[in-house]
């Protein structure tokens, strides 16, 4: 109702004033023109209106704004600009044009919806004058269905627009574009579109179709714009990649030929995807890009190029990039989408398939994975088609700092991913970046617990490093599947591990609980992981292990297990590797943490309590017998039980207890060579798809040499453990250096200094809760580990002795 922008009732009838005064309280007064006299009628030289914060026309917030065929759902009557089902009235038409500014800020306009297929002159703004200028302007995932001249901006065009962008979709008749409809013109210097760009799909049933602009008329402008959404039309004439047909000047201007699916086009030259992607800025193709925009003296440096692999994206007028890089998230191309935040890890919960499509998806859920992919309605993946996810930094659910993690942080009790009904079945690839904290504590009957609830035998998760899981369930059931990465595993886990604790304490009849998973069924793999996490069970039947509860037809191989395990139920279970190991196949694996049960189940093998079922395949499995307690069955059958100094390597080969152990684990063809079988005092670890070896350095120790010049990674420079009564820690640095030794202290936490010799740098934890209650002593490293280790532990629990006189 004020098409020119000052902020005066003009020729605008009384009831559509006090329509514009009832949106703008004291309208008069406060549209940011200065007072007068007359406000009414001379309220001074405003120009036209701004955006002040980001707009949603979803505004109950259920996500229903459109479906894909442009079909109003029941619940858009709920939203506030519904109007029975026809959407938004466009501002402006072709008799009474909006002819004044408007300027986005950067912010953006969100789920614009406008169903009107019988009315021409179609879009936020139906038609612009000469006098208009349209800058700066962000719409996202709009849905305009017109007739003729219809776009997403602006149905016809006569005026200004410069550095906007457009995504979504727009259906029509003749002259329809992502961007605008129609771009016209009687003269010179109107008409013109510049520093812009649209991702909107356009379909249309008539000519002059193009992924910008359906026509650009003469005496008209197009420069240093592109578009990349798919254009179509019912008719084969003047339908192009950018421009559907141009006779007006058209320069810089480009469209993607292999997302478009067009081939020609006017007023513009047709790119690949890798050709538009690049971080080069003002050069190549675009290097007459830096443009005017605000139509002051000077190009104003509208673009920002991002990386390899995303679109140029605007930074003009407050725009930001990271929320336009770039609906490509596949910046690699290797067919997965970069995960760089919780909000996105929380967010694959809405795509279980990992291809980036709503599927059968709710509006509301899919709308939080837009927002959680920077406002894109799909996340994208430069291959073409997307296969799942893969971690682009470490994550920390710790998100305040403070050093726990509670209702003050972002996710201070994480749902799982993925559940019986519909688990995850795609990729996810850790890249061993690290997740740090992540905290559960459940207290209904869910039956799938972890970072994944459930996987399906299509998931494959690779390279997930969890350090420092918290997870409590205190459910009761029959069926309870806990584990730190993934509850029920039915697919595929390769290159991963965890710390920390997992325990169920309700008292249910049944649980299975794992370090690194619940429960293994047929089908399902472990290779090449390892789990430090303390597991235990209070559950009647329950059966805890230190990677799974029960291997029940699924295959282990190059593994190992270093937690305590423990379950408290009448007829309960706990093993080293597993809880119960039924059915499948086990090899190249071993566990150094104790296993307990307080019940008639047992801990008697160290590997796993039970071995029983359908007989397992068992191949050259082994426990410590030090370490966990538990002798050797010697019964000469696999697993068995080995003393500490036969299960530390001395000529990091493949022979003695390990002269099988090169195995294959990612499923192609040939052996993987997947351990690091380490030096003298020191426990194999793994060192397959470049896994961390100090994540594991810290439950390990060795000597490189035998006079400790070279300490490998994870040594403790020739530390040993006496056990007994006085619980000592010794050590010497090998320089000649007097020993040094600590000593437990009577509270059982604290260590006291025994000795030392004042000059070496020798460090001890002073408290229990380093490393989950586990105590350690420390020394210093004089010369530079591996990887920037500069200092090593030893574990309380790992009672190692020299080789020799230690």
């Amino acid at each position: 109702w004020d098409l020119n922008g000052n902020g005066a009732r003009d020729s605008v009838s009384a009831t559509n004033w006090a329509s514009h005064a009832a949106a703008f309280p004291k309208a008069h007064l406060s549209l940011g023109c200065p007072d007068t006299a007359d406000a009414d009628t001379n309220p001074g030289p405003c120009l036209g209106y701004e955006l002040a914060a980001h707009l949603d026309f979803d505004t109950d917030g259920d996500g229903a704004t459109y479906t894909g065929t442009g079909t109003a759902a029941a619940s858009d009557s709920d939203d506030d600009y519904h109007n029975g089902g026809s959407g938004w009235a466009p501002i402006g038409n072709n008799s009474t044009r909006w002819g004044a500014a408007f300027k986005g800020n950067g912010y953006i306009i969100s789920n614009l919806f406008l169903k009107r297929s019988a009315t021409d002159y179609v879009g936020l703004f139906g038609a612009a004058s000469a006098n208009a200028r349209i800058e700066s302007m962000s719409v996202a995932d709009a849905y305009v269905y017109g007739r003729n001249y219809s776009g997403i901006l602006v149905g016809s065009n006569y005026g200004t627009i410069s550095a906007s962008y457009t995504t979504g979709a727009v259906r029509g008749g003749e002259y329809v574009g992502g961007l605008a409809g129609v771009n016209s013109g009687f003269s010179s210097n109107v008409g013109s579109v510049t520093a812009c760009y649209s991702r909107a799909s356009v379909n249309a049933t008539a000519s002059r179709v193009g992924g910008l602009l359906g026509q650009s008329s003469l005496g008209s402008s197009v420069y240093a714009s592109y578009s990349t959404g798919s254009v179509s039309s019912s008719t084969s004439s003047f339908i192009g990649g950018l421009i559907g047909r141009s006779v007006g000047t058209a320069q810089y201007n480009y469209w993607n030929t292999q997302t478009s699916g067009r081939s020609a086009g006017d007023g513009a030259t047709g790119k690949t995807t890798n050709e538009l992607k690049s971080p080069t800025g003002y050069s190549g193709i675009y290097a007459n890009w830096n443009v005017n925009v605000d139509g002051v003296a000077g190009n104003d440096d509208p673009w920002d190029f991002g990386t390899a692999g995303e679109y140029p994206a605007l930074k003009f007028g407050g725009m930001d990039p990271s929320l336009q890089h770039d609906g490509d998230h596949d910046t690699d191309n290797d067919g997965l989408i970069e995960i760089y935040s919780l909000d996105q890890l929380n967010a694959v919960r809405w795509d279980l398939d990992g291809d980036a499509a709503q599927d059968s998806v709710s509006a509301a859920d899919w709308k939080k994975y837009g927002a959680a992919f920077r406002n894109l309605s799909a996340a994208g993946c430069q291959s073409g088609t997307c296969a799942g996810y893969e971690l682009a930094i470490n994550l920390d659910f710790d998100t305040d700092g403070d050093g726990d993690v509670d209702s003050s942080d972002d996710y201070p009790n994480w749902t799982p991913i993925g559940d019986s009904t519909n688990g995850y079945a795609s990729n996810f690839d850790g890249n061993n970046k690290k997740i740090s904290n992540l905290t559960m504590a459940k207290t209904a009957n869910a039956d799938d617990i972890g970072l994944f609830g459930r996987v399906s035998s299509t998931a494959v998760i690779s390279g997930a490093a969890l350090a420092d899981v918290d997870i409590t369930s205190s459910g009761s059931g029959t069926s309870l599947y806990i584990g730190a990465l993934v509850g029920y595993l039915g697919g595929t886990m390769r290159s991963s591990y965890s710390t920390g604790t997992v325990s169920q304490t309700g008292t249910g009849t049944g649980a299975y609980v794992g370090g690194l998973t619940g429960y293994m069924p047929s089908g399902s793999t472990i290779a090449a992981s390892w789990s430090g996490a303390h597991v235990s069970s209070s559950a009647a039947s329950g059966e805890a292990g230190g990677l799974t509860g029960r291997l029940a037809g699924g295959a282990i191989t190059a593994a190992y297990a270093t937690g305590a395990v423990s379950a408290s139920g009448a007829s309960a279970y706990a093993g080293g590797l597993g809880g119960v190991l039924h059915a499948g196949t086990l090899s190249a694996a071993y566990a150094t943490g104790p296993s307990t049960a307080a019940g008639t189940g047992g801990a008697a093998a160290g590997v796993g309590s039970q071995i029983t079922g359908s007989n397992p395949t068992i191949t050259a499995a082994y426990w410590d017998v030090g370490t966990t307690d538990i002798a050797d069955d010697a019964d000469g059958d696999m697993p068995e039980g080995k003393t500490t100094n036969e299960l530390q390597g001395i000529t990091d080969a493949y022979e003695r207890l390990f002269a099988t152990w090169d195995v294959n684990v990612d499923g192609q063809a040939g052996n993987d060579d997947p351990w690091a079988l380490g030096t003298w005092m020191q426990y194999p670890m793994l060192k397959f798809d470049d896994m961390s070896l100090p994540a594991q350095g810290s439950l390990a120790m060795g000597m490189a040499s035998p006079n400790f010049n070279h300490p490998v990674v994870g040594q403790a420079a020739g530390v040993c453990l006496v056990s007994g009564p006085s619980m000592r820690a010794a050590g010497s640095d090998g320089t000649g250096k007097a020993p040094w030794q600590w000593q437990r202290s009577s509270d059982g936490i604290t260590w006291t200094d025994i000795a030392d010799d004042g000059g070496a740098t020798y460090m001890r934890a002073s408290t229990s809760a380093d490393l989950n209650n586990y105590l350690r002593a420390c020394v210093a490293l004089n010369d530079t580990a591996p990887e920037g280790i500069t200092r090593a532990c030893v574990h309380m629990f790992a009672k190692t002795q020299a080789a020799s006189g230690g």
